[in-house]
């Protein structure tokens, strides 16, 4: 699926964020983009399984073929990498904090733009009690 293609239409609580939202995956082609969905997401995920089976972790790479999730899963304080089949997925919960959600890049920008004119004003204040300016 394109990067471009991120558009969610998913209810939440933090409008724009799929955090605490389910996805099914009834077929194949629901369940290969609820699974680059939860790619795509920057926070824990739960997987349900064939067989009642449930797994929690962060989704860091999804390969359509061959058929593999990979996942970084909690094993006490430590992290473990464990790859599943995406066949096996039967749904999708989004648990986990979004860590990102609202911090794109065009906040970023803005907010450095507004420190650095900040920093100049004061420089040049400085500057001007000193008789420089």
């Amino acid at each position: 699926m394109p990067q471009s293609d991120k558009q969610h239409s998913l209810p939440s609580h933090k409008p724009g964020s799929i955090e605490h939202t389910s996805l099914a995956c009834t077929d194949p082609a629901s369940r290969q983009k609820a699974l680059q969905t939860a790619f795509d997401y920057r926070g824990d995920v739960t997987l349900d399984l064939h067989g009642g089976k449930k797994i929690i972790g962060f989704i860091f790479r999804y390969d359509e073929k061959p058929d593999e999730v990979h996942l970084f899963v909690l094993h006490g304080k430590d992290s473990v990498s464990q790859i599943i089949k995406a066949s096996t997925v039967t749904s999708i919960h989004f648990t986990g904090e979004d860590t990102a959600f609202g911090k794109s890049w065009d906040n970023w920008t803005t907010k450095a733009e507004n420190e650095r004119l900040k920093e100049a004003e004061r420089l040049a204040r400085e500057s001007v009690a000193r008789g420089e300016l």
